[in-house]
């Protein structure tokens, strides 16, 4: 595969999430990839956590109502690989795009984690990441990935890596993106309002530091979407999130976005050629790297609880 293909579209997803739901969600990111697919995206992208939902509930520990939600969170997020991955990369090969969907994992111990999966465009699982460390009350509800699982996938439309929310704001998270050559970065967030500004900075900075198209991709999400039967703990506002999704190019441009307060599907043209352009100015692993002063101490390796 070359490492700079002919330019191609890429896609966010900015639709509510079916929340708790993994076999209704699953059909819906079917019809989502599809519906982008058919505006002719090769790759598309979806938010954090976004296959059975994000935790909005997650502080609310007083409520009587926690535990029984809770509960269904867990039951409901996914193994990976399994069925669910199946099902998608079956519909990612009919429709020949790399897909990038964040989701709610269960492990065999029934730990959830906050995970992005990579399923290429042949409908195979290329890799998943889990998110290193769940922000504030996120620690109640997810917990933490080991570090082993960041990389960036060669693709038929370039390198492919990424970030969940607030790993944008570890420095040497982004660094170590930048030494595996990303030039398509996911970074996937939730949509609360009151994150606007930083993740305006956030993706721009990195579209600018590791010289990387960055799509943003953010949900819409209201207490309409909570299934009845699940608590909406007194707060309706609890549950709002009203998207921001965007497509920046390498230097910080705006391509797409950002769009708020509806279900949409951004696209824009993709020219990884570009992104030699900021590298001229800044290639942070090169031209911009001193490893005598500043060095980054990376352990890749898998840590387990238990070495048997």
């Amino acid at each position: 595969m070359t490492r700079f293909p002919e330019p191609f579209v890429a896609a966010v997803v900015q639709w509510a999430p079916s929340f708790c739901d993994a076999a209704a969600g699953t059909t819906r990111a079917c019809a989502a990839i599809e519906e982008a697919a058919a505006q002719g995206a090769r790759l598309v992208v979806f938010p954090e956590a976004w296959l059975t939902g994000y935790p909005y509930f997650q502080g609310v520990t007083r409520h009587p109502d926690y535990f029984p939600t809770w509960r269904a969170f867990a039951m409901s997020a996914i193994e990976v690989p399994g069925p669910e991955i199946d099902q998608i990369g079956r519909c990612a090969r009919a429709a020949g795009t790399e897909v990038v969907l964040g989701l709610n994992e269960r492990d065999r111990s029934d730990a959830v984690y906050n995970t992005m999966a990579f399923i290429g465009a042949d409908g195979t699982l290329r890799g998943k990441h889990r998110k290193l460390i769940p922000t504030i009350t996120e620690a109640l509800v997810w917990s933490r990935g080991d570090g082993s699982d960041l990389d960036a996938h060669t693709t038929g439309v370039g390198r492919i890596g990424g970030l969940m929310c607030y790993e944008h704001n570890m420095a040497l998270a982004r660094y170590a993106c930048c030494t595996l050559g990303i030039q398509v970065h996911a970074a996937l967030w939730p949509g609360f309002s009151f994150m606007d500004q930083m993740i305006d900075a956030s993706n721009r900075q990195l579209a600018m530091e590791n010289a990387c198209f960055v799509m943003s991709a953010r949900e819409v999400m209201s207490i309409d979407s909570v299934p009845s039967g699940l608590a909406d703990f007194g707060d309706h506002s609890l549950w709002n999130s009203h998207g921001g999704s965007a497509i920046i190019a390498p230097g910080g441009g705006y391509l797409a976005g950002p769009v708020f307060d509806q279900e949409t599907i951004l696209t824009a043209e993709i020219d990884l050629r570009s992104t030699l352009n900021t590298k001229w100015w800044v290639n942070g692993t090169a031209n911009y790297s001193r490893p005598d002063v500043f060095r980054l101490d990376w352990d890749r390796r898998q840590k387990p609880p238990v070495v048997a």
